[in-house]
């Protein structure tokens, strides 16, 4: 449903969803979002099965997430809105909130970029064919659209090399947008992951990987408490960098003290 320029849509949290202190994992927000993003683009007629007719794609290049310390429990509801908030000449700004439908108790927000990608030339295309077709709503989740400069990490925490396998791949045979994520977070160190949980995450995708590509992921820590990550290829090409912030864990109930539920 659309109101005024904004798309909401409900989804129920599956077990694999959540992580052990009932938060919505990485994977979970990138695909719900990604998921009202389509449906979205459905609506206006501009979704990928629309526009591969005329040899275009959407490709997503950044997003910006930041997460509260919200729970979500299994089988709860929880709503993403999303609007488009800019469209420039080669890129669509994509603002996003998720929250708790009982009592839209905010679970994250943040921004994404995306472009058009001509399939013959490989190169960006102009958005034009959207202004008429795209709502916008000039309002922004976080300060500016500017690309986040990652700082430049002094050294090499830990590195860790993964062959792609057909569990990474979408549906394009590409190795998808989250798995750069998923195989990005395991290079945090154990004695984080034990004490602390993820408040931020920055994602630029660079290039394309396919089945078989050995991705080099190496993590950095900075002075200021940031994680880098940054996949690269077996050719050295950057394919993907990441940056996540952490905060202390808060201390959560059991599931059975605070949820009472007749299934």
């Amino acid at each position: 449903m659309i109101t005024e320029g904004k798309y909401r849509h409900t989804y129920t949290s599956t077990a694999s969803d959540i992580t052990p202190l009932y938060k919505l994992t990485p994977n979970a927000l990138l695909m719900y979002f990604q998921d009202s993003f389509a449906r979205m683009m459905t609506i206006y007629n501009v979704a990928a099965f629309d526009i591969v007719k005329q040899h275009r794609m959407w490709v997503i290049t950044e997003v910006q997430i930041d997460i509260l310390p919200t729970v979500v429990y299994w089988s709860e509801d929880f709503t993403v809105e999303l609007w488009v908030s800019e469209l420039t000449s080669l890129r669509i700004y994509c603002d996003f909130r998720i929250v708790r439908k009982d009592n839209e108790q905010l679970i994250a927000s943040g921004t994404s970029q995306w472009n058009i990608l001509n399939l013959d030339t490989k190169r960006l295309e102009a958005t034009d064919f959207l202004a008429d077709k795209l709502s916008v709503v000039p309002e922004l989740m976080t300060s500016s659209h500017k690309k986040v400069r990652f700082p430049k990490p002094q050294s090499i925490d830990l590195q860790m090399e993964h062959r792609a396998t057909r569990l990474d791949l979408d549906f394009n045979f590409h190795v998808s947008n989250r798995s750069y994520v998923s195989i990005a977070m395991m290079t945090m160190p154990d004695e984080v992951l034990a004490s602390q949980t993820l408040s931020s995450l920055t994602v630029h995708w660079m290039h394309e990987t396919y089945l078989d590509d050995i991705l080099t992921c190496s993590m950095s820590r900075t002075d200021d408490g940031e994680y880098l990550h940054k996949l690269t290829n077996a050719e050295g090409v950057v394919v993907c960098e990441l940056m996540s912030r952490w905060l202390p864990q808060q201390e959560t109930a059991d599931v059975s003290e605070v949820l009472n539920r007749d299934l």
